[in-house]
C-alpha cells in the first residue's frame, strides 16, 4: 500500500495561493469592458480605449486611417512619336510587376489622331511655371508630384520598379469607391472619397476620366498597333470638379455624367482636335470605363485614385 503524505498547509492558505494563481491569468483589460465609455470597446475595435473620443477605424482603414496607395501613372504619349512605343512598353513592364497597385491613364497627345484639348491642358499643368509654348513627349506623371521622362531617367536606366515602390510608399490617408454605368453613349460614374485623415487644403480636386480600355484606329508612325487606357473625355472638364476640405470618417459623393455627341470622327488629328459638343473619338463604347483621383492643385500630389475595372 502507498502512503499518502499530507500538504503542510492548511486549506485556508492553500485557497488563498490558488486564487491568486488564478488572478494572475487574467488580463488587466477585459477587451469587452468599455473603459472610456464611447460604447465601443477594443473587441469591438475601438482604437483607443482610454480616449472617446477616439472610436473605430474609419472605413476599411486602419486605426491610422491609412488605405493602400494605388499609384496613378499619367502617361503622356502618341503614335507619330519615336520614342514613346518604346517608353510605353518599358512603362507596362513595370506596371505588370505591380498589379493591383497601380492605376494607368493615357493622354495620347503631340500628333497623335487621338490628341485632345483636354489632354494637352493635363500635360501643360505639369510644366515649370509659366507653363506656356511647347511641351515633350513621352512623359511620365506619377501620383502627380512625380514628373520625368520615363527612358531618360535614373541616367537612362529608365523607369524602375524601385522608383514604383518609392512612389507606393507615400502614406495615403483616402479611400475611393466608384460605380459606373454606360446606356448607349451615355456614361456616369458615382465617386466616393472615404478618408482616412483629415484634409484640410483648399485646393482638392476630384478628376474623372473616361478611358477605352484599348484603341486601335489611332495608329500613326511608330510601329504600335494597340494603345491601352486612353483619356477620351475628362468630367466636367481637365480642371476637375473642386471640393471642400475632407474630414476623417465623414464619406462624400459625387455623381458625374457625359454624353458622347454625334457619331465617330476619323478625321481628328492635330490641326482638328474632336469637338465633344458634336462627334467623339470612341471605337467600342462597351469598351470604356472610367478613372478616377484625387489631387491638390498646388502640391500637385495625388491623394489616391482608382479604375472601374480594378
Amino acid at each position: 500500500m502507498k502512503r499518502m503524505c499530507s500538504l503542510p498547509f492548511p486549506t485556508p492558505l492553500i485557497a488563498i495561493i490558488a486564487l491568486v494563481a488564478l488572478s494572475s491569468c487574467i488580463p488587466p483589460e477585459d477587451p469587452v469592458v468599455d473603459v472610456d465609455g464611447d460604447g465601443i470597446s477594443v473587441l469591438a475595435g475601438d482604437c483607443d480605449d482610454s480616449d472617446a473620443v477616439i472610436g473605430t477605424a474609419p472605413f476599411d482603414s486602419d486605426c491610422e486611417g491609412n488605405f493602400d496607395r494605388r499609384v496613378l501613372n499619367e502617361v503622356f504619349t502618341g503614335s507619330t512619336c519615336s520614342p514613346c512605343a518604346g517608353a510605353d512598353e518599358l512603362i507596362l513592364d513595370v506596371l505588370h510587376q505591380n498589379e493591383g497597385r497601380y492605376v494607368l491613364l493615357s493622354y495620347q497627345i503631340g500628333s497623335d489622331p487621338y490628341v485632345t484639348s483636354e489632354g494637352v491642358t493635363r500635360r501643360m499643368g505639369y510644366l515649370p511655371p509659366p507653363a506656356t509654348g511647347s511641351y515633350s513627349i513621352p512623359w511620365l506623371q506619377a501620383d502627380g508630384a512625380n514628373g520625368f521622362h520615363p527612358v531618360e531617367v535614373n541616367d537612362d536606366l529608365g523607369y524602375t520598379d524601385a522608383d514604383f515602390d518609392s512612389f507606393a510608399a507615400v502614406p495615403c490617408h483616402l479611400g475611393l469607391e466608384i460605380t459606373v454605368s454606360i446606356e448607349g453613349q451615355m456614361v456616369t460614374a458615382e465617386v466616393t472619397l472615404l478618408p482616412g485623415a483629415d484634409y484640410e487644403s483648399e485646393d482638392l480636386v476630384l478628376h474623372t476620366a473616361i478611358i477605352e480600355n484599348t484603341t486601335y484606329d489611332n495608329v500613326g508612325t511608330n510601329g504600335q498597333t494597340e494603345f491601352h487606357h486612353v483619356m477620351k473625355k475628362m468630367l466636367p472638364d481637365a480642371n476637375g470638379l473642386a471640393i471642400e476640405p475632407l474630414e476623417r470618417g465623414e464619406a462624400v459623393t459625387f455623381e458625374q455624367s457625359w454624353t458622347f455627341q454625334g457619331d465617330y470622327d476619323d478625321t481628328t488629328g492635330i490641326s482638328n482636335m474632336v469637338d465633344h459638343d458634336s462627334a467623339h473619338t470612341v471605337e467600342e463604347f462597351e469598351d470604356l470605363s472610367v478613372i478616377a483621383f484625387v489631387q491638390d492643385t498646388e502640391t500637385l500630389q495625388i491623394h489616391q485614385s482608382i479604375w472601374s475595372g480594378q
